[in-house]
């Protein structure tokens, strides 16, 4: 009977370990036959059988059954194991007999009573044919069974056999992986050359090199390029296949590399937003004589594309949006540039954005901080993330505004206890330069505090003296600080008080002066008044005391001038009037009523020498003369004394072309009609030129009426004579 599976003798450590009185090696389910009850226990064997092959989970580590632990531990041979297992069925029967044999020697009344049983045939017939089929049944299962392995991880190799050996190898080469089959390799390589197998071992060999570079050909494929070349130099030189490993890594690197290209290009023309040529160049991929390239990281491409468009997108809104500067406009940004995760070719782009915008808004809340703007500070202060990798910033930012708060009472107490909390912030923190910037600010306002407080009471005292040395110590505050806007107000104040009492006297003074009223009195006014710098307090009043007495020196001298002119006007001598009155220049008090009599002077002078023009024009007596006078007499100024002369000759000589147009009448209405339309609206015969116009454009119409057109003037064929002349010719008498 054949012996059970390793895994059932692995399956209880009891029953691998010999019962007293058993040789080591030696299986405890091996039948005893007994000679007797006062002989000893004598084992006895079964002939062993044939050795048998080791399926290969027995053989390698990763199957699921193991060799007994007796047998390795004690260094036996596989066949030796293997041997000492065997046990058949008739042993097993032989044990039983001798059983009952000692059962009916102690007993046999107790014996002949358990043997009854035997009496039934049909029982002893199905006991005999269970027995058969159970021995039937294990012998076919043994026959279809595959031959145990040896355990190749406990084999002493420098004593094993080429068969063995072999044996060993093709369980791992089964394998299939490459570290089996380089295992397979090594185990068989080690045989010398001249070893009776070696001819059937390189045959193998080669095989299963073949078989490793198959596998570094799909590990390529696969994308583990580092993976394939590792696994194809570990070819044994000698066989065939190692000598295309070095063109086939070639290969590998070319294609690798034209993968690499084109796909890092690709993502070099994403991050520059060049959508169209990444996409170009994804296409590109699916060339490439690997499947790795042509498909996994040609869909990854593929999806980083249509990522990289969208992440584009959000990335533009996120800088608009930014721009905004307020708190909105930056969380905005913020929540945009957040959704674009790592897997995007923006993502580092996107996080240097963020943290961008966040020094944006810390900068932002130090202006408001500045403008006194509390609560806004601290809003945009909260909104800025703490995943931008400036939580020192933010808590140095929490300092500013307890600093700031301290500082915005005004006081020297307040600006110190601002100070105190600025200079908690230490050397390394990012901070610490601005803290130390509006440390050397607030010193500066304390310093300045210090110098309104000794202007002020020096400024009590009230003597001019004390205002002046007042107004110095309030200079000395910085103009670009808080506090220069009070030391501004209370110098305003001082200077106003000093330059009252300084400059009042001299204004009194020249007042006195110029009471005589006289050219050189007011002159010697100005001149004193004139002491007095525009820029002081009392420089405007003493700028209009100077004006005034400018003036009355101005009328004084220049008055006399516009008399003289005036009187020239009045004598007719309107030429000489303007010439007087065009002395006076221009800047002086009456400068503008003399050219207000100029400008009329000018008008009377042009509307006489108009009127004579138009008088010389009409006195030639012909039709067109006459329109021509009157067009001259209409531009005589309204403001001309010549005015009412111009309309009385316009009135005569618009009835004299009235008259020439009546006579013109006679022989052309069109030339009648255009002389009386020269007569002006004015003009007291504009009415009757109008009436003669229509008239003479209703005669005009009606002779063109009665004119006959060229239809009715051509003489018809019967009035013709052959020669196509008329008939009845009449001559026109000769012009004389």
């Amino acid at each position: 009977m054949a012996s059970k599976p390793n895994a059932d003798h692995s399956a209880s450590s009891d029953r691998l370990t010999p019962p007293p009185g058993i040789p080591a090696g030696i299986s405890s389910q091996q039948p005893i036959h007994l000679e007797g009850q006062k002989n000893a226990m004598r084992p006895r064997f079964s002939p062993p059988t044939a050795p048998r092959s080791i399926p290969d989970s027995a053989a390698h580590p990763k199957s699921g059954k193991q060799l007994n632990r007796d047998q390795t531990a004690s260094g036996q041979t596989a066949s030796g194991q293997m041997a000492s297992s065997q046990m058949t069925s008739g042993q097993t029967v032989n044990i039983d007999a001798d059983r009952l044999e000692k059962a009916s020697l102690r007993s046999p009344d107790a014996s002949l009573g358990k043997l009854r049983w035997l009496q039934s045939w049909p029982l002893v017939m199905l006991i005999i044919f269970g027995v058969l089929g159970t021995v039937g049944t294990t012998a076919v299962v043994s026959l279809f069974r595959m031959p145990n392995l040896p355990n190749c991880r406990a084999i002493f190799w420098p004593t094993a056999s080429a068969a063995l050996r072999l044996q060993c190898a093709e369980s791992y080469a089964n394998q299939g992986d490459v570290k089996s089959l380089l295992a397979a390799i090594a185990l068989v390589d080690r045989l010398p050359e001249d070893h009776p197998l070696r001819p059937d071992i390189n045959n193998r060999i080669e095989d299963w090199a073949t078989q490793v570079l198959d596998l570094a050909e799909r590990s390529f494929e696969e994308g583990n390029l580092t993976e394939a070349i590792d696994t194809a130099r570990k070819i044994p030189a000698r066989t065939a296949a190692a000598q295309v490993v070095e063109d086939r890594i070639a290969r590998w690197q070319k294609i690798w590399k034209e993968g690499e290209d084109s796909f890092n290009a690709a993502v070099e023309k994403l991050k520059a937003k060049q959508f169209e040529a990444a996409f170009s160049l994804s296409v590109a991929l699916l060339d490439v004589p690997n499947k790795f390239w042509s498909t996994v990281k040609y869909n990854e491409l593929t999806k980083l594309i249509g990522k990289a468009r969208e992440d584009s997108r959000k990335m533009s809104e996120a800088l608009d949006f930014a721009k905004e500067g307020t708190i909105k406009g930056f969380t905005e940004a913020l929540k945009r540039l957040k959704e674009i995760d790592k897997e995007s070719v923006y993502y580092a782009e996107a996080q240097g954005k963020r943290k961008d915008i966040a020094n944006q808004m810390l900068k932002v809340g130090e202006g408001l901080l500045a403008k006194r703007q509390l609560s806004d500070a601290q809003a945009i202060l909260a909104a800025i993330p703490r995943d931008t990798g400036l939580e020192k910033e933010i808590d140095d930012f929490q300092i500013f505004v307890t600093a700031y708060q301290q500082a915005w009472s005004g006081t020297i107490g307040g600006l110190e206890g601002a100070i105190s909390r600025m200079k908690t912030l230490g050397r390394n923190r990012p901070r610490y330069a601005k803290g130390q910037e509006l440390i050397a600010q607030w010193q500066g306002e304390i310093q300045n505090l210090s110098w309104i407080n000794q202007a002020q009471e020096r400024s009590s005292r009230g003597s001019t003296s004390d205002l002046v040395a007042a107004i110095g110590i309030a200079r000395q505050v910085s103009r670009n600080s808080p506090q220069w806007e009070e030391a501004a107000k209370q110098i305003n104040q001082w200077q106003t008080r000093v330059e009252t009492v300084e400059d009042r006297p001299i204004l009194e003074r020249a007042d006195r002066i110029a009471a005589a009223g006289t050219p050189d009195s007011l002159r010697a006014a100005i001149q004193e008044a004139r002491k007095i710098s525009p820029e002081r307090t009392l420089g405007a009043e003493a700028s209009d005391r100077i004006a005034t007495w400018t003036g009355r020196i101005q009328r004084i001298e220049d008055q006399p001038i516009i008399d003289r002119a005036r009187q020239q006007a009045r004598s007719g001598d309107l030429a000489g009037a303007i010439t007087t009155a065009q002395s006076i220049d221009q800047g002086r008090s009456l400068y503008g009523a003399a050219q207000d009599d100029i400008a009329t002077w000018q008008a009377q002078e042009n509307g006489r020498l108009r009127l004579d023009e138009a008088i010389s024009v009409a006195a030639r007596g012909d039709a067109n003369s006459l329109g021509n006078a009157i067009e001259i007499a209409q531009r005589v100024p309204v403001q001309s004394d010549s005015r009412s002369r111009a309309d009385s000759q316009i009135n005569n000589w618009s009835w004299d072309l009235l008259q020439e147009a009546e006579a013109e009448a006679n022989r052309d209405f069109k030339a009648a009609i255009a002389l009386a339309s020269r007569i002006p609206a004015q003009a007291e015969a504009y009415d009757s030129a109008q009436t003669r116009i229509q008239d003479w454009q209703a005669d005009l119409q009606r002779e063109e009426s009665r004119r006959p057109s060229n239809f009715e003037t051509s003489s018809p064929a019967s009035a013709t004579g052959e020669s196509g002349l008329p008939n009845n010719l009449e001559l026109a008498p000769p012009n004389r």
